[in-house]
């Protein structure tokens, strides 16, 4: 398995020339950044169905509660085509490995929210559709993360979104060769402050999970699968500064045996700047770090907390 976590993306974000009009849409900063940490796979449904390229454009259309993608202009309907084809090529994806998938905003076939939806031959659409692709993947998969590239432009949407993908990352390596009890309390004990900082409510949740399936005699890659989409479920919610403040004092308490009082007082008054939104996470984090590294306590737990992705991304300097 690579080391690079593997994200399915809308192919025209990746560059290519697959939109209803012939263009791409390039999101560059995934493409030409992030790219270089991530291992990218261009996935386009309605290419993946046959239609051409430049096609006519398609739309969700509602009648009778149920709806249907159709070309407006000659009514051909692609209902179950795309629904076929994104039953198949989600399960080829995710036994590939996918850690998330990144869809295009607005598309009938792969928007995540607000995708127009026409009530029959009302010329005004609702905004409250998703792509009937995207439908059918996080139906199937909802323990896989997903997002829209319109988010991708916030940092911290974006690194809470890249943290999540490589969270699945580990979990999927970690699992790769089957799960056990032991390798499953081992994952959620290293991610403790992780989900504390980005969910802490799962923390627990999680925790009891575990302990629940394993005493009713579940099956280790039962409980897995339900810890992944449990968390995940939990994830979708962007964090806040206070939830990660929160964390770093936790870690502060667990070392205030080694640090001196000045050195307490520093790391504090950090944390407290941050949480107010003075500073960003990544000034208290680097002290934190070389206090641990110092004390000789920097564990996978705490790495997972610090550096949830590759700092060469660049994205923990700007949240």
């Amino acid at each position: 398995m690579s080391s690079k976590p593997k994200l399915a993306v809308s192919s025209c974000l990746l560059g290519q020339r697959v939109r209803y009009n012939g263009d791409a849409a390039e999101f560059r900063t995934l493409t030409r950044v992030w790219g270089e940490y991530l291992d990218l796979v261009g996935v386009c449904p309605e290419v993946g169905i046959g239609m051409g390229t430049p096609r006519p454009t398609i739309r969700l259309v509602k009648s009778d509660d149920k709806v249907s993608l159709v070309n407006p202009k000659s009514g051909e309907d692609f209902t179950e085509k795309m629904i076929e084809f994104a039953e198949v090529k989600s399960d080829y994806l995710v036994s590939e490995g996918i850690c998330g998938f990144v869809f295009k905003r607005g598309s009938p076939s792969c928007g995540l929210e607000r995708v127009k939806v026409y009530k029959d031959d009302n010329p005004t659409a609702q905004r409250d559709g998703m792509g009937l692709f995207t439908k059918v993947f996080t139906t199937l998969y909802p323990h896989i993360p997903v997002i829209e590239e319109g988010r991708l432009t916030d940092p911290l949407q974006a690194e809470h979104f890249l943290s999540r993908v490589h969270f699945f990352s580990d979990w999927l390596a970690i699992g790769n060769e089957g799960w056990t009890a032991s390798k499953i309390m081992k994952f959620h004990s290293e991610n403790k402050l992780f989900l504390l900082s980005k969910a802490p409510a799962a923390k627990r949740i999680l925790g009891r999970l575990i302990a629940d399936g394993c005493d009713a005699g579940d099956h280790p890659d039962h409980i897995a699968l339900q810890y992944m989409t449990t968390a995940q479920s939990h994830l979708t919610k962007l964090t806040n500064n206070g939830q990660i403040a929160h964390a770093m004092e936790h870690v502060v308490g667990r070392l205030s045996v080694g640090l001196t009082k000045e050195d307490k007082k520093e790391i504090t008054q950090l944390i407290h700047d941050f949480r107010k939104g003075l500073l960003p996470r990544s000034a208290p984090l680097t002290l934190l770090n070389h206090h641990l590294k110092k004390l000789g306590v920097d564990t996978p737990m705490h790495s997972k907390f610090i550096s949830p992705m590759p700092l060469k991304m660049g994205l923990m300097a700007r949240v």
